[in-house]
């Protein structure tokens, strides 16, 4: 059965109802329930109209000045939380809002990545060192072993988060340099060749000269001949 009725068939209903003519009556005539008549009739009377008051949307919480406050903000604080920026901008909306106007702006809330910065010196050193070996083969490459320690600290803070554009993960405006925590620290020491890693050597205390040389001797090179002494053998 239809519910819908036209301006007309409103306006008829209301004229035989005015006529005493009964909801039951005049929902028959029209095809429609009992209950759409009803409607209708009380629409009419408590407002003095057939048709339904449009929907007003929900307007915006904030206007274009504070979202442009607010992204400006992120944009030179991106170690800020949303709950700051939200705070030191007065943003009229909600913590949600805030991240959903942050995010609107091309800034996406990511884990900060940590690395030790360099300086012009070492980046021009860096490339210069590539440069010499650039002109050396794939026959070259092959029999090259790369060595190096790394230390794994743990974080006071915890896992920090950035507020940054795409692709920008390692820019130094969105990135975090090491630094000694003074919690608790595990040095490591790995070689790694064109066939793979290599040994993987957990150091314990500090990596002294003599420590090293160690390494050097009764780690790299024994680990070494195992991968590459095979192959000059065959």
């Amino acid at each position: 059965m239809p519910q819908h009725l036209t301006e007309a068939q409103k306006s008829w209903a209301i004229a035989k109802l005015e006529e005493n003519r009964s909801l039951s009556e005049v929902a028959a005539e029209l095809n429609v329930s009992k209950r759409c008549i009803f409607y209708v009739k009380k629409r009419w009377q408590e407002q003095q109209r057939l048709r339904r008051p449009l929907r007003q949307g929900v307007g915006k919480v904030s206007n274009e000045n504070e979202d442009n406050a607010l992204v400006e903000y992120i944009r030179q604080n991106p170690f800020a939380t949303a709950v700051k920026a939200r705070e030191q901008t007065l943003f009229p909306g909600s913590l949600r809002v805030a991240q959903m106007r942050s995010k609107q702006s091309g800034l996406k809330n990511c884990a900060a990545a940590r690395k030790v910065f360099l300086t012009a010196e070492h980046k021009h050193r860096r490339v210069q060192f590539a440069n010499e070996f650039l002109i050396h083969g794939e026959e070259f490459w092959n029999n090259v072993v790369f060595s190096d320690e790394k230390t794994f600290q743990s974080c006071n803070s915890g896992r920090l988060r950035v507020y940054r554009p795409r692709n920008t993960r390692f820019e130094e405006n969105y990135t975090l340099t090491s630094t000694n925590s003074g919690r608790f620290s595990v040095n490591v020491w790995a070689w790694i060749s064109v066939n793979g890693p290599g040994m993987c050597y957990q150091i314990y205390g500090r990596l002294t000269a003599e420590h090293y040389i160690n390494i050097l001797d009764n780690v790299m090179l024994p680990s070494v001949r195992e991968v590459y002494l095979p192959t000059y053998l065959e």
